[in-house]
């Protein structure tokens, strides 16, 4: 199934010279695709938007990023597409070039094969020993660097845990490998303060949006490996699984509880 556009162009490859490629200089939005159409587009697109902003990258015309993605999208009942911003090429050295050509590739993918137990009953979240690097300039961003994330998902056998949990330097929660993480406690909700590491994921804003619509404002604020294991309700979060409950993390058990009931059914209901 797997279709690319490199530059407007159906091939598969691109320059070896990348800036992408040779120094992760770049982002990426990974989108679902649903009926030949993409879901959140504007989510992303705004997101993709401020992430080239912080890196001084001129994003593509969203027209143009969206005549490719339907192009792509065309007869998909069911897909992904995942959209790669690079600086281009620019020849050897990390500074870049101030006449640089960007790299648009968009690719398309098969839409994963996800256990309906997964939203029934809940997942088990393994505790990840590689940190989330600190970085407050790119916090928030989706940078095409993921080596965190690679490193961390190596450390369990996927069939015995379906996300990782990770941590900063400082011990403090910071988010799942591919997920955002949301905690009840005391009947409120919580999720870490991304200031300083981790992405702000489109599905993150949108349960902040719902648990608002709901009246059950979000705190982003510090959260602990206590805070997790005082827990009420835990669940994961990202713009292709939507919500997955969390049933066990270390020797904690937890139960799908009202609030994370209510906020997947608010999803659900605006999907």
């Amino acid at each position: 199934m797997k279709m690319l556009l490199v530059n407007g162009e159906e091939k598969l490859y691109i320059d070896a010279n990348d800036r992408g490629l040779a120094y992760g200089d770049g982002l990426f939005e990974t989108i679902e695709i649903n009926l030949s159409r993409p879901v959140y587009w504007e989510q992303h697109i705004n997101r993709l938007n401020h992430g080239c902003d912080i890196l001084g990258i001129a994003c593509p015309d969203e027209p143009l990023l969206l005549q490719e993605c339907l192009q792509l999208a065309l007869g998909i009942n069911k897909g992904i597409v995942k959209i790669i911003i690079t600086r281009g090429s620019a020849g050897r050295g990390y500074r870049p070039a101030h006449d640089s050509k960007i790299s648009r590739i968009l690719s398309l993918h098969e839409w994963p094969d996800i256990p309906e137990n997964y939203y029934l009953k809940g997942i088990r979240l393994y505790a990840c020993e590689t940190p989330v690097s600190i970085n407050t300039k790119l916090a928030g961003i989706k940078t095409l660097c993921r080596l965190d994330q690679v490193l961390a998902q190596s450390e369990w056998n996927e069939n015995d845990y379906a996300e990782g949990l990770m941590l900063d330097a400082n011990k403090l929660v910071i988010e799942g490998t591919k997920t955002n993480i949301f905690i009840v406690r005391g009947g409120q909700l919580k999720t870490p303060l991304l200031n300083h590491a981790g992405i702000k994921g489109i599905m993150r804003d949108i349960v902040i949006a719902a648990a608002d619509y709901l009246d059950m404002p979000v705190i982003e604020t510090e959260i602990t490996c206590t805070d997790l294991e005082e827990a009420d309700e835990i669940f994961v979060c990202n713009s292709i699984i939507k919500i997955w409950p969390v049933n066990a993390y270390r020797d904690q058990q937890y139960v799908i509880g009202d609030i994370t009931r209510n906020i997947m059914f608010r999803i659900d209901q605006i999907q």
